[in-house]
């Protein structure tokens, strides 16, 4: 693939994503979703009932786990069957322990890059992160700041952007969410799976930024 097509297919997957989360269903994700993110940066795990009486009032019957799973989004809850994950997560699952960050001087765990690189960006802090290449397994660090990413442990490294539809969030979207070490490592992504663009680490930042002020 050209740079040029490469350049193409990076921009089509991101205005479809951004599409997507435009859209009335994608807002209201959008809306309760803040709400409960708030909840456990600054309160911990979410208790259902009183995560059910945060829906509108014509969705409360529903409740909030079944909002999220009638959209594809499953929630992430505890033994005690409080909600402790949503694109932010109280818990380190074998995915979400990737991803890595630092706030209100915290640690949280992320379903997938972007969500390392949002919620700062949402909270209007700077963020200490971590993640890890899937195909070295080398740790890349970063802060995540207002302006982009700094302190970057690998300036030459390129990131995967995946569509979100067809299925559960996490397994269409976010596992397929990466950063690599180097442009090769992530274009070797792309090649084995044709639904995947790539873009340099700096795109990350402005892409997501589209994203966070969407909340």
């Amino acid at each position: 693939m050209t740079t040029t097509d490469q350049r193409k297919k990076y921009e089509a997957v991101d205005h479809a994503l951004l599409n997507k989360w435009r859209k009335p269903e994608g807002q209201e994700l959008i809306r309760e979703g803040g709400k409960i993110a708030n909840y456990l940066i600054d309160h911990g795990p979410l208790p259902v009932h009183v995560a059910d009486a945060m829906l509108p009032e014509e969705h409360r019957a529903t409740g909030m786990i079944k909002f999220f799973n009638d959209r594809d989004y499953g929630l992430e809850v505890n033994a005690a069957g409080d909600i402790v994950g949503a694109g932010i997560s109280l818990i380190a699952d074998e995915r979400s322990a990737v991803h890595v960050s630092e706030i209100k001087g915290r640690r949280f765990y992320n379903w997938c890059v972007c969500d390392i690189v949002m919620f700062p960006i949402v909270l209007g802090l700077d963020a200490p992160s971590s993640t890890k290449c899937p195909a070295s397994g080398e740790t890349i660090t970063f802060t995540v700041t207002q302006k982009g990413l700094e302190n970057l442990s690998h300036p030459d490294a390129w990131f995967t952007l995946a569509p979100a539809h067809g299925g559960d969030i996490r397994k269409v979207y976010c596992n397929r969410v990466n950063i690599y070490i180097d442009r090769e490592k992530a274009e070797a992504a792309v090649a084995a799976d044709s639904d995947l663009a790539c873009a340099p680490i700096a795109e990350l930042w402005t892409g997501t930024k589209d994203l966070a002020d969407m909340f």
